[in-house]
């Protein structure tokens, strides 16, 4: 006795069908989410250099400079030596160095960029001054970070400005306080580079991440009496 009607070759031939309809879709989602993962990858890193820059400037002296700049002419850097001994660029190092960040070698010909800043806050919790002076940013590859991935200036004001600090200082906290901005802009381009998906997500993309961490040395100190 049969319980189970067997199969035709019509019903054979539908699941096929099917089949045929569904594995298109199925790989597009499969690939969407090895994109998503890549970049979240890739992000995830940015973030975990510019929290581990930003502790090590944390604990020196922004004021440290080499009386020569170690690199006038805002050369690609392919690592870091022993005989650096400027602020800015040994933090930089976190992100140039292959041995520090094997993962997102940063290009200066694609427009990716480093940024530090140094924020004295007085006693009325306003940012008194902003370092290096004049402009209050310094720039690993020329001011990249101006810049999309194609080259084209977009801005001339930082992403994190002063007022965007100051309305996140909590009103218990400290007045009188320093601070480290760092800042990575890396153009991300996609690994699988499928065009479908280049109608959703420009390719490459500007990725921004940054951390701030409190810096002892920037507090303002007051002006003596004579």
């Amino acid at each position: 006795m049969r319980f189970l009607k067997a199969r035709n070759g019509k019903e054979k031939g539908q699941s096929f069908v099917e089949l045929a309809l569904i594995i298109p879709l199925l790989l597009v989602v499969l690939a969407g989410l090895t994109e998503v993962g890549f970049y979240m990858f890739t992000y995830l890193n940015a973030l975990d250099l510019t929290r581990e820059a930003a502790r090590f400037a944390s604990t020196r002296d922004f004021k440290v400079l080499n009386v020569t700049d170690p690199n006038p002419n805002h050369l690609p850097m392919s690592a870091c030596t022993d005989s650096v001994l400027h602020y800015y660029y040994d933090t930089a190092c976190f992100f140039v160095d292959p041995q520090l960040n094997p993962w997102i070698p940063l290009n200066p010909n694609n427009y990716d960029d480093v940024t530090i800043s140094v924020f004295s806050v007085n006693d009325n919790n306003v940012i008194g001054q902003r370092f290096p002076l004049p402009s209050g940013v310094w720039s690993l590859y020329n001011n990249n970070w101006q810049k999309d991935c194609n080259g084209n200036v977009v801005t001339t004001q930082p992403d994190i400005s002063n007022a965007t600090i100051q309305n996140d200082f909590m009103s218990g906290a400290p007045h009188s306080k320093g601070l480290v901005l760092v800042e990575v802009y890396y153009c991300y381009h996609q690994v699988l580079n499928l065009p479908f998906f280049s109608q959703f997500m420009t390719n490459p993309v500007r990725m921004h991440a940054y951390s701030i961490m409190p810096a002892p040395e920037a507090i303002p100190t007051p002006t003596p009496i004579p």
